[in-house]
């Protein structure tokens, strides 16, 4: 249950904080101290005690002005302000019994105990005892030093329950700091994953269907037998290759400024049946393409989607560099426990120096590793090349839609 009284906390923790940061209201009590001095001292010069002499009135206000000096300064030297005006009411106690100067001193000793160490506002109480308390208590006028004590006493209850909000406004801040840096945090890492998103999909996408564009360009290049459409076809080839390279740039860019990690919380768009142009792309090429497929799909769309684009970046990576491919075998393996293996072959050989070819393989190796699966590329036993990756159940509440089969 909620705290009744957290409200009222809360507005006058509110106050205390506004109170601590304004430097205005840091004025308030210094000037509040000199305008209630200026009466008290006018009062006391016209009712003078005729045992008092000209001697003892200049006593008391230079010790009434070096205390609101202190006042002053007390944010700059709590501890050295409150000594010396504890000092000066000592000094002046004589004449006034503490009258002038109590009010100050008890200023002085509410910012130490509300605000300071446990230490420094022990130091201050005792220092204002000595000062404000005892010379009363010496001379013996009892009622009066009992007075003082409890306006002492009252001004430490009210200084402790000031440090208790003020306490409390200050973990309430850290808190609300934490929250906001936390959710910095996360702004920034969903912005990270956007961005990786976009350099997936422009690897994986954009980047798959520039390939099959250049395959199938450079098949009809100088097959046609008319000059003005092989230049034609050799233009769209060299477009769509700069369109890939600055695809490939684009990528690398955004990886290296956001981070391929973010990659992995990629939504799954994509269902099983999303690969089939993938295949089709690759028939049109020139590949002889077969698929297989064993056991149930699942409606794990989050697997379907790591399925489709371990198989697109395996067949796009045959169609770009693969020297002397002519087939191409796609094989999804769904086993008992809903994991689902995905295997991609071809019977060509790696084009040497294509450094930039593993790129797609190896950002979604890491989306698989981090999905719980396996991802490995090297070459087939018969020959050839060959991608497997090992997909595991992901989605914990899948759609109620059955898949195709392709």
């Amino acid at each position: 249950m909620k705290d009744a009284g957290e409200p009222m906390r809360s507005v006058i923790g509110r106050a205390i904080g506004r109170w601590d940061d304004s430097r205005e209201l840091a004025l308030v009590a210094p000037a509040a101290c000199v305008i209630l001095e200026a009466v008290f001292l006018t009062r006391y010069i016209s009712f003078l005690p005729p045992e008092y002499d000209a001697a003892s009135v200049w006593l008391l206000v230079g010790c009434v002005a070096a205390i609101l000096t202190c006042v002053f300064l007390r944010r700059r030297f709590p501890l050295a302000a409150m000594l010396a005006a504890c000092a000066c009411a000592a000094v002046s106690s004589p004449v006034d019994e503490g009258a002038y100067t109590g009010v100050p001193l008890l200023v002085l000793m509410y910012g130490l105990v509300a605000r300071r160490d446990h230490l420094k506002a022990a130091a201050s109480v005792l220092a204002v005892i000595a000062a404000f308390w005892v010379p009363v208590h010496l001379a013996g006028d009892e009622n009066l030093a009992l007075v003082h004590l409890e306006w002492i006493l009252a001004v430490v209850v009210a200084a402790l329950v000031s440090r208790a909000l003020w306490t409390r406004r200050r973990a309430d801040q850290e808190l609300e700091d934490e929250r906001t840096a936390r959710e910095q945090i996360a702004r920034e890492r969903d912005e990270a994953e956007a961005r990786s998103r976009i350099a997936g999909e422009l690897h994986d996408s954009v980047g798959h269907d520039l390939t099959a564009i250049i395959a199938l360009s450079e098949g009809l290049m100088g097959a046609t037998g008319d000059e003005t459409l092989d230049a034609a076809v050799a233009s769209i080839n060299d477009l769509a290759r700069a369109g890939l390279s600055d695809t490939r740039r684009a990528v690398r860019q955004l990886s290296a400024l956001h981070g391929d990690a973010a990659d992995a919380g990629r939504s799954g768009l994509h269902t099983w049946d999303d690969t089939r142009p993938v295949l089709e792309h690759a028939r049109s090429a020139g590949l002889a393409v077969a698929f297989t497929e064993t056991g149930s799909r699942s409606s794990d769309r989050a697997q379907a989607e790591l399925a489709f684009s371990v198989t697109r970046e395996a067949v796009t990576n045959v169609l770009r560099h693969a020297c002397g491919a002519r087939r191409v075998t796609v094989a999804w393996d769904h086993a008992g426990d809903g994991s689902c293996m995905v295997t991609v072959r071809d019977d060509g050989s790696p084009v040497e120096g294509t450094g930039d070819a593993g790129t797609g393989l190896a950002r979604l190796g890491r989306r698989v590793e981090e999905a719980g699966g396996d991802l490995s590329a090297g070459p087939s036993p018969d020959g050839g090349w060959e991608v497997r990756a090992s997909i595991p159940h992901l989605d914990p509440a899948p759609d109620a839609e059955e898949a195709e089969s392709l």
